[in-house]
C-alpha cells in the first residue's frame, strides 16, 4: 500500500486574535518547607514562546504552512520578546502596540512533568480603536485562503461580528476557537471548534451520546454555521455539519499528559488542510491525529509535519 504524505507548503492562513507570551520555568524537583507547608522549586531552565493566537500561528508554521498574525501587544519588553519569537519561527506579524498596557504574559512553573502553578500578568487588552485593527485585516485577507479567529477573551476580538461579515463577503472560510457563554456573536462562521466543556456551557449538560448529537445539530442551525467540531479529549472529536449526519473521530491516544494548547493544534491543522484543498472531513481527520500527538507532550507544544506524517503512515 502506497504511503500517504501530506504537505501544507501552499497553505495560506491568516490568524487574528489574542496574543500571549507563554513562559515556562522548569524545576527538576521541588520540596516542601514543612514549617510553612510551602512548596519550593529551584528553577533550572526558562523557556519563552508565543501563546494564545501566537501558538496557533506557531502550529501552522511547524506543519509547513504560511501564516500571518494580526493582534495586540503591550508597550513593554515582553511585547518586544513576543515579536522576536514570532519572527524567529518565520511568522509574518502585523501587531498593534497598545500604549500604557502590558503584554499578557503567563508563567507556568513545571516540575517532574507537572504544572505546579500558573502566574498571570495583565487580564486583558484595553483597546477601542477597532478601525485600526479592521484596516489591517482588510489589507491582509485578500492574500490568504483561510481566516482563524483565536479568541481567548483578552479583548482583541471585541467586534468579531464585523470580521466574520467581512470574510463572508470575500468568500473566505472563518474558523473560530470560541470563548465564553455567548456564541451568538460567532453566527455565520464557517466552523467553531469548542471543547466539550465549552460546548456544554452553551447547550446544557449532556449525559448521553444522543443528547450531544441532538444539541450539536441544533447549535449548527441556530448559529447558521457550516460546521461545528466538538473536541472531547479521550472521547475524540465530533463534527456536525449543516444538512449532514454527524461524523465521529475516535481518539487515537487514550493517554493525555497535558491538553494545554491542543485546541490550537486542532484548528491550525484544519485551517492548513482547508487552505491546501482538503475537504472539511479530511481536515478534521488530520487534526484528530495531530491532537493525539500533542496531548502526549508537556506544556503548550506543537506538532510538526514529520510527526503528523509518521503517525498517518503507521
Amino acid at each position: 500500500m502506497k504511503k500517504k504524505i501530506i504537505d501544507f507548503n501552499n497553505a495560506l492562513v491568516l490568524v487574528v486574535g489574542d496574543l500571549i507570551l507563554d513562559c515556562y520555568w522548569y524545576s527538576k524537583n521541588y520540596y516542601m518547607l514543612s514549617e510553612q507547608s510551602m512548596p519550593v522549586a529551584l528553577i533550572k531552565k526558562i523557556k519563552k514562546q508565543p501563546g494564545g493566537a501566537g501558538n496557533v500561528a506557531k502550529n501552522i508554521a511547524e506543519i509547513g504552512g504560511q501564516c500571518k498574525i494580526i493582534g495586540l501587544i503591550g508597550e513593554d519588553r515582553e511585547g518586544i520578546i513576543l515579536k522576536k519569537l514570532l519572527k524567529h519561527i518565520k511568522i509574518y506579524s502585523d501587531l498593534i502596540t497598545v500604549k500604557n498596557t502590558k503584554t499578557i504574559t503567563k508563567i507556568r512553573i513545571v516540575s517532574e512533568k507537572k504544572q505546579l502553578m500558573r502566574l498571570d500578568f495583565q487580564e486583558k487588552y484595553i483597546f477601542n480603536d477597532f478601525n485600526r485593527l479592521y484596516k489591517k485585516i482588510i489589507n491582509s485577507l485578500k492574500y490568504y485562503k483561510v481566516l482563524i479567529l483565536s479568541d481567548y477573551a483578552k479583548g482583541t476580538l471585541f467586534d468579531v461580528e464585523k470580521i466574520i461579515s467581512l470574510a463572508a463577503k470575500m468568500s473566505i472560510p472563518v474558523l473560530i476557537d470560541p470563548k465564553g457563554i455567548d456564541f451568538k456573536k460567532y453566527s455565520g462562521a464557517s466552523l467553531l471548534t469548542p471543547n466539550f466543556s465549552e460546548f456544554e456551557k452553551i447547550v446544557g449538560k449532556c449525559d448521553k451520546e444522543q443528547q450531544i448529537l441532538k444539541k450539536g445539530i441544533k447549535l449548527v442551525s441556530e448559529l447558521n454555521l457550516l460546521g461545528l467540531l466538538v473536541t472531547r479529549s479521550k472521547n475524540g472529536m465530533t463534527l456536525f455539519q449543516s444538512g449532514k449526519k454527524p461524523i465521529h473521530f475516535p481518539a487515537i491516544s487514550k493517554i493525555a499528559s497535558d491538553v494545554t494548547g491542543a485546541g490550537d493544534t486542532v484548528i491550525s491543522i484544519i485551517a492548513s488542510a482547508l487552505a491546501t484543498g482538503y475537504s472539511l472531513e479530511e481536515s478534521c481527520f488530520y487534526a484528530n491525529i495531530g491532537a493525539s500527538i500533542v496531548i502526549q507532550k508537556i506544556g503548550t507544544e506543537t506538532v510538526n509535519i514529520h510527526e503528523l506524517n509518521t503517525v498517518l503512515n503507521i
